[in-house]
């Protein structure tokens, strides 16, 4: 073997070092890196057990508040419909009027009795107010009629200073239909 081809050889070899020593040093930087995330995973293990004893207590926590909550809930509740059952009784279930008369002797109480004709009237009135119609016309004779029968009333009114006339169908003692239309015909 010659000397430049020693050298050469010798040249190599020294290459071949350094490229190994420089991958090593890496290896020992990156080994240490992965030293880090071993003392890491030690932590987060740690961290995971305090949040899941944390969120053990917060749901007893928690679902003690929302069980008082809806009993309390519960309570109100109770409550409404005590009130709600007062006020049917006032409202839905109002006696009906009574007039007094006094004579010498004693007061006599005479009821006041209302017809099924004038409950329709006073039914229907009221809705088309509510409706925004005035000067409410009824046609139809309501004397003698059944108010647990289907009972159409024919109409004249005013809505808006125009004239509309129609029909309004009351069905056991509610106004089921409101079918009014304008007598003035529109152009297209």
């Amino acid at each position: 073997m010659s000397d430049l081809q020693f050298s050469l050889f010798f040249a190599a070899i020294l290459v071949g070092y350094i490229l190994v020593h420089l991958r090593m040093v890496r290896l020992e930087e990156h080994l240490q890196k992965l030293a880090g995330i071993r003392t890491l995973d030690d932590r987060l293990r740690g961290l995971d057990e305090r949040l899941r004893m944390l969120a053990e207590s917060f749901d007893k926590v928690r679902l003690d508040r929302v069980e008082q909550h809806l009993g309390r809930l519960h309570e109100d509740l109770e409550d409404l419909r005590e009130a709600t059952v007062d006020v049917r009784h006032a409202v839905v279930e109002i006696p009906a009027p009574t007039i007094v008369h006094s004579t010498a002797e004693a007061p006599v109480v005479l009821p006041v009795t209302e017809s099924a004709g004038q409950r329709v009237r006073a039914l229907v009135e009221t809705r088309l107010l509510q409706l925004g119609y005035h000067d409410v016309h009824l046609l139809t004779d309501l004397v003698g009629v059944e108010a647990d029968h289907d009972i159409e009333v024919i109409v004249e009114a005013e809505r808006g200073s125009m004239p509309v006339k129609g029909r309004v169908v009351v069905r056991n003692g509610s106004v089921r239909d409101v079918a009014l239309q304008s007598v003035v015909q529109m152009f297209p």
